[in-house]
Formats: C-alpha cells, sequence, structure tokens
C-alpha cells in the first residue's frame, strides 16, 4: 500500500461517527468495498474468518442473544471468560448489537470458582457465558447448580478449539475429549447446538447510542489478587482507535497489517489495542490459545506472518533463555511495541540484537505506556534504542504533572521537570458501576483526569519518561518515606543490572518492614555482588540521583525474578519466600560522614528466615479459614473448602489431559497398572475430616497428620508426572498444587501446636520479642 492509499483510506476511517455502538464503528471502517470484505479479520488456529464472514459470525451470535432474551431491552449484563479465542470476540460484538453490557472476566480466574461467583455476584451479571478452555467441569457444574442462586437468566458455553502452531497436539486432543464430556451433559446450552436451533432468529437491535456502558474490563489486579472493574462506553473505545488514525508519523507496515493477541481479552492492553484498534484498522488479529503462557507462542510469528506486535519484555526474556533458539523466526516482524512494564535503553537494544540475530532485519521497536482507565495505550516512544522514555502522548491525550512536594500542577514553562503523571483523553472510562466509584477522578480545570501515580520527567518537547511509582513507598526502620519504584527505576538502569524490583520484608522485633532490592544480573563473568555494589554506589554517590534514606537495607541477588502473566516482577512469589538467592545486608561506608561506597555483608540468618508472607493472598486466604474458637469456625472451615475447589480445578484439567493422552497413544488407563494413581478429592476429604478439625485434640491431629502426609506425597507424585508429560503448559499449576501443599502443611503443623497448648496450659509470662 503506497503512501497516498494509506492516506486515503486513514482519511475515511476518520470520518466515520465516533459515538455509535461498537461493532458498528467496526463495521462501518470495514465495509466501503467488497475488497475491505474480503481481507483477513482473524485468524485462530486453523482458521480465518474475513471481515465479511466476521461480521456474519456476529449476527449469528446476536440471533441467538435475542432469542434468549441477553439483550439491553432486558438490561442484560453478561460476563464471558476473556479467553484468547474468536468465539469470545464474536460473543462481546453480537452481545453489542443487541445492547447487553459485557462484563469480560479474566480467563485464570476459572482455576478459582469462587472468584467467578464473586464477581458475578459483585457486577450483577444476569448471564454468563463460560469458555471451556480454562474453565473445568466443576467450575461449570457449579454454575449450573448454583444458577438461580447467583441470579443468572442464561449459561452459555462456548468451545474453544485449542489448535494451532503454538499448541501441542496433545492439548488439542486432550481438549475436545473434555468437550465431548460437557457436551453429553450440557449440550443445550452449548453454542453449536444454540447456533443451529436460533442462528437465525430477529436479531433485536440496540439503539445506536455509544455513551452507554458497552464492556466491563478489569485491571491486573491489586495486593489482594482482584482485578478492578473499568468501565468502558462504546464512544472510549471508538476514541482509542480514532487516536490511531491521527498519528501520521507512526511507523506502521500498513500493507500487511497483521497482529496477535498475546494475553487474555478481560484488560485493556489486549481488549483495546490488540483487539478493537486493529479491527478499526482493517488489521489482521490472530489469536493463540493461551496467549503468551502457550510456551510455543513464538511458532505463531512465521506462521501467520505478524508484523506488528504489541507485547510486554517478559516474552522476550522468556525467548533469551530458551536452551534451542533456532526454531526462532521473527522475519515478519516489522513493529514491535513493548508495553506492561517499563522497559530499560539496555533492555531495547539485548531485544533489538536478538530480534535481528532471528531474521528481524530493520525491525522498529517502541516503548508504550498505557493504563486500563483511559482504554489501554496513552503514549508512544520514538524509534530511539538509547532512549528509555515512554515516549509523546497520542492524539487526544491530555497530560499534566503534579508537584507533590510545592503542591500544584506543572506548566509547560516549567520543563524539564518532574511530577506524578495525571491523564486525560475522550476514550476516559466510566468512573462508576451500578452508583458505586470504579476509580479514582479529580477535575482539574473543567476535565477529569485519572491519578496514575507514576512518577515521570517530561522535557521541554514534551517527551516523557517513566521513573518510578509515586505511590510505591513505604516508612523505613528509620521511619522515613522510602521510594521503591525510584529505587527500581535507578538501579535498574545501571551497568550490568537485568532487572530489579524492591519487596518489603517484615522484622520481627520493629513489627515494621524494611526495603530488601532483589536483582538479576547480567552474565557476563562479574561477581554479582559486586556490580550490585558498584550499581548502589553509582545512584547514592556518583550521581547523587535519589536521597540516602532510600537506600535498601537488603540486598537479595537471585538467579531468576519471577514475572506474572502481565509481565511484571511478581512481588506475590518473592513475598511467599518461593525465590532463592544470595541475601546481605547494604552497609554505608563512610568517610568524614560523607557516604562514598558500600559493603554487601553475607546476611546470616539466611533468606528462608527473613522474607515474610507479605503480598500473598492464598496464605492470607488460608489463615483467614483457620479454625478458631469462635462462632466463624463453621463459616471458616467452608471458606477453607471452597480454597481448595481451585486445587480440585487444575487436578481436573491435568488429569484429563493425562487420560486423554494415555488412552491416544495406547497407555494403560489410570489405575490400570499404568503407575498413574487417581487424583484425591481434597474438598472431599477436607469434609470429611471437618468434624474432627472443628473439636481437635492432640491426639485426633495425630491421627489426621499421616493421612493428610500420604495424600500430600501421593499428590505430588502424580502431579510431577504430569508435569514432565505436559512439558511447561503444566507448569503453572504445578506450582500452584506444592504451595497449596505447603500451606496445607503449615495449617497442619499450626492446629497441631493449638491443640498441644490447649492440652497442656501453662503460665507464661511478658517478655521482649526476640528475633
Amino acid at each position: 500500500m503506497n503512501e497516498q492509499t494509506m492516506s486515503a483510506m486513514t482519511a475515511t476511517r476518520q470520518r466515520i461517527r465516533q459515538g455509535q455502538r461498537a461493532w458498528k464503528y467496526i463495521r462501518d471502517a470495514n465495509s466501503a468495498s467488497v475488497a475491505d470484505l474480503a481481507k483477513v479479520a482473524i485468524e485462530d488456529g486453523a482458521t480465518s474468518y474475513t471481515y465479511g464472514i466476521m461480521f456474519r459470525e456476529w449476527d449469528r451470535y446476536a440471533s441467538v442473544f435475542s432469542a434468549l432474551g441477553m439483550t439491553g431491552q432486558r438490561q442484560a449484563r453478561v460476563g464471558i471468560l476473556g479467553s484468547t479465542c474468536a468465539e469470545v470476540i464474536f460473543s462481546f460484538y453480537g452481545l453489542n448489537m443487541v445492547g447487553a453490557e459485557v462484563s469480560v472476566v479474566p480467563a485464570y480466574s476459572a482455576l478459582t470458582p469462587r472468584k467467578v461467583m464473586r464477581t458475578i455476584r459483585g457486577e450483577r451479571l444476569t448471564d454468563f457465558i463460560v469458555t471451556d478452555d480454562f474453565a473445568q467441569a466443576n467450575l461449570i457444574a457449579e454454575l449450573f447448580a448454583k444458577k438461580d442462586a447467583l441470579g443468572l437468566r442464561n449459561i452459555v458455553i462456548l468451545h474453544v478449539p485449542v489448535v494451532g502452531p503454538a499448541v501441542h497436539a496433545m492439548l488439542t486432543s486432550a481438549q475436545e475429549a473434555k468437550y465431548a464430556h460437557l457436551k453429553s451433559w450440557y449440550g443445550p446450552m452449548c453454542m453449536d447446538n444454540l447456533l443451529a436451533v436460533h442462528g437465525k432468529h430477529a436479531v433485536s437491535y440496540a439503539a445506536d447510542d455509544g455513551q452507554s456502558a458497552a464492556v466491563i474490563l478489569h485491571t491486573s489486579g491489586s495486593t489482594g489478587g482482584t482485578g478492578k472493574p473499568v468501565v468502558l462506553a462504546d464512544k472510549a473505545l471508538n476514541a482509542a482507535a480514532v487516536a490511531f488514525y491521527k498519528m501520521d508519523d507512526l511507523e506502521l507496515p500498513w500493507d500487511n497489517l497483521v497482529t496477535a493477541v498475546i494475553v487474555d481479552l478481560s484488560n485493556a492492553y489486549s481488549f483495546v489495542d490488540q483487539m478493537h484498534i486493529p479491527f478499526a484498522l482493517g488489521a489482521t488479529v490472530v489469536t493463540v490459545p493461551g496467549g503468551v503462557l502457550t510456551p510455543w507462542f513464538f511458532r505463531a510469528i512465521p506462521a501467520h506472518r505478524i508484523s506488528f506486535l504489541f507485547t510486554i519484555g517478559a516474552m522476550f526474556e522468556r525467548w533469551l533463555t530458551m536452551r534451542d533458539t533456532e526454531e526462532l523466526d521473527f522475519s515478519s516482524l516489522r513493529t514491535v511495541v513493548l508495553g506492561g512494564a517499563a522497559v530499560s535503553a539496555s533492555d531495547k537494544r539485548r531485544y533489538h540484537a536478538f530480534m535481528g540475530e532471528h531474521g528481524a532485519g530493520d525491525v522498529t521497536l517502541l516503548n508504550g505506556y498505557g493504563i486500563s482507565e483511559l482504554g489501554g495505550a496513552c503514549c508512544i516512544s520514538t524509534r530511539d534504542l538509547g532512549d528509555e522514555a515512554i515516549g509523546y502522548p497520542i492524539p487526544g491525550v491530555t497530560v499534566k504533572l503534579f508537584d507533590e512536594d510545592r503542591g500544584r500542577f506543572l506548566l509547560a514553562k516549567d520543563a524539564p521537570c518532574e511530577g506524578v503523571l495525571y491523564l486525560n483523553s475522550p476514550s476516559l472510562a466510566t468512573p462508576e458501576l451500578d452508583g458505586n466509584k470504579t476509580m479514582p477522578v479529580e477535575k482539574v480545570g473543567r476535565r477529569l483526569f485519572v491519578c496514575t501515580n507514576d512518577l515521570v520527567r517530561m522535557d521541554a518537547d514534551g517527551k516523557l519518561t517513566f521513573l518510578g511509582r509515586a505511590n510505591r513507598y513505604f516508612l523505613n526502620e528509620e521511619g522515613k518515606k522510602y521510594e521503591s519504584g525510584r529505587v527500581e527505576t535507578e538501579v535498574a538502569r545501571q551497568s550490568g543490572i537485568e532487572s530489579c524490583c524492591v519487596a518489603p520484608v517484615y522484622v520481627k522485633t520493629t513489627h515494621d518492614n524494611i526495603p530488601m532490592l532483589c536483582v538479576k544480573t547480567l552474565e557476563a563473568g562479574a561477581d554479582p555482588a559486586s556490580v550490585v555494589r558498584k550499581a548502589l554506589r553509582q545512584v547514592f554517590v556518583v550521581e547523587k540521583s535519589l536521597k540516602m534514606q532510600n537506600v535498601p537495607v537488603r540486598v537479595m541477588i537471585a538467579s531468576e525474578l519471577p514475572r506474572n502473566g502481565n509481565g511484571k516482577i511478581d512481588l506475590y512469589k518473592i513475598g511467599r519466600g518461593e525465590v532463592e538467592g544470595e541475601v546481605y545486608t547494604v552497609e554505608t561506608v563512610r568517610v568524614l560522614g560523607t557516604a562514598t561506597d558500600f559493603r554487601l555483608v553475607p546476611y546470616q540468618e539466611g533468606p528462608a528466615d527473613m522474607i515474610k508472607e507479605v503480598f500473598d493472598g492464598i496464605t492470607a486466604e488460608i489463615t483467614s479459614n483457620l479454625p478458631g474458637n469462635n462462632d466463624e469456625e463453621e463459616t471458616k472451615m467452608n471458606g477453607m473448602t471452597d480454597l481448595l475447589g481451585g486445587f480440585n480445578a487444575m487436578n481436573d484439567m491435568g488429569r484429563q489431559m493425562m487420560e486423554n493422552f494415555m488412552g491416544k497413544s495406547g497407555c494403560a488407563q489410570p489405575g490400570e497398572g499404568a503407575g498413574f494413581c487417581g487424583m484425591p478429592d481434597m474438598q472431599q476429604m477436607m469434609g470429611n475430616m471437618m468434624p474432627t478439625m472443628q473439636n481437635a485434640t492432640q491426639d485426633a491431629v495425630q491421627t489426621i497428620l499421616p493421612t493428610m502426609q500420604q495424600q500430600m506425597v501421593q499428590v505430588m507424585g502424580v502431579m510431577t508426572q504430569m508435569n514432565q508429560t505436559a512439558l511447561s503448559m503444566m507448569q503453572k499449576m504445578f506450582d500452584q498444587n506444592c504451595a497449596m501443599m505447603n500451606q496445607l502443611m503449615e495449617t497442619a503443623n499450626k492446629m497441631a501446636g493449638a491443640s498441644e497448648q490447649t492440652k497442656e496450659p501453662q503460665a507464661t509470662t511478658e517478655t521482649a520479642p526476640e528475633e
């Protein structure tokens, strides 16, 4: 496509009415000619859908929803598990046609059924669409069993074919076997059957009102692990697309615009940036089952000729550590935008060189910055690899910086300057849901702004550079504010540092947290402790970019820092003590009272005794459900039983995969001498032991423990076999099961200790706490 043709196409799309339904906006943008309708809109595994065929699928799905009364006329608010698949896309736009509000629920919530139930109740969902990839039989059965109690009018099952170049053949077979089982129980409410019955029903089109709520997305999650709802109207979704039309200098491969959904569709990064905006641009959207969680995602890039990719640094880090990189082929990539977390200039250079080594050639690598509350992307950088800036605001985005020290917003004449970033744009989310505030907004002048809590620097030309989180601080042991985000940013840009984060460590003697800097260094032969010491000296002594009160009290040097699905360093795992490394106390070297250097002294008690349960959502839930001596005991025990539902869900998925795999390969089925024992039902086991635990004595606990330990050994053995067979796809389930087993053992030990104290009460004397 030449520049003149591209400009004409962009000008035509800019004239499309922004304040209409999202489905109508996309259809208008891609219906100017037969050629537009013939372009490929979705590549989903082995199936391709042109824009014309995709629009017909929207119509068919809308017919089903009209027949079932899942419409705006009936004030429907429909939940959908946000799996990365064409079927979820068809469902959203079909529901949008009939005026239903849609809540896209994180797909991983399916592993914890009570989270799904809590979302249904909390967001007042009237209907629910469950995908059969992440959701297991126990969740689906529970939904149908509690349908009336949850206030659901309809439950629809979407079959997600797990196929394509990025999928292991074993998983494809297991998924088909699983769906056959589900269909034998719930066939009438499976979408393929519903389409056969209602696919030609008259569509109950909603009024063309772009102001109403179209979709409820969800943030990546708070420290409690639950994402907050973000409500976007149709007009906001369309405004996000219009901003891309107006970026004349954006270097995109317009002649072959193929992109991919890399994470589940419940968040703005995927739903808006990777789906709705590309559709508005006439691009091809590739959906890969599981997104970047799939170990073989890299195979989708050459297979689907992906040319434009919104992605995260964690994906590159995974590729960089692959043992065999011969399969990597980035030759189709022409533009890559890195978002989700701050990316340093050194990382950009590493990633760019790595892509070049694997066929990318002159690929453009950009930093991106966005927030869910503004529908995703807000800033995009230039292609300067030596610059770690997040770039310039995209058209329509208004930026203000707030100076916390002086208590005022900075003006353009104040640049260059630093401050907390406030943003406004036409794609601003609706700040309320059902009369309840879902996000804080502040009126500045005549417009509403969102405080990002990110500290940025603005240059005289308006370029923004991320400096750290303005609200990620706590009081250190001297009672002074400790700015975690700034420390992470400054240390990460130093030579020899690959990645880092700050995690609070609880100290029993002071009943407070102290900052521990967790670091992964680059493998360059240098002593890691020396690399970190030099980095601290450069930041605090040479550059003096941070005050001495921000020197970390301890340092942990690890071989790997875990990352979550959004590419951010997983503080929960660090807080749970799941990350091992050498731990040091940081001592400041002073000459005549002035800091000149630092010493890293090995911490005597070791890492196992220092990292406490700070950001541990699972531990908090288990602790809150321990049996006590009050009226809430039964409720707590029931809560613990529910908690094990997620454990059963993961076991059930693994068991189904294993049974199908063994059947396909001609192996013996479980129980037939193959050495593969059946999964114990942890909820049933807990229910059987509950009466004994509630009246626990020391003798009773001692009787229970051997049984529980035997069950744990059995589960761990099975999960180990499963993990080895199902490769990397099973790794997450294995890790979570291990953590769950540790928590159960800890619970049993606590019960035993509590019973011993009850049996032999002794006089106590108050003493000062000992470390």
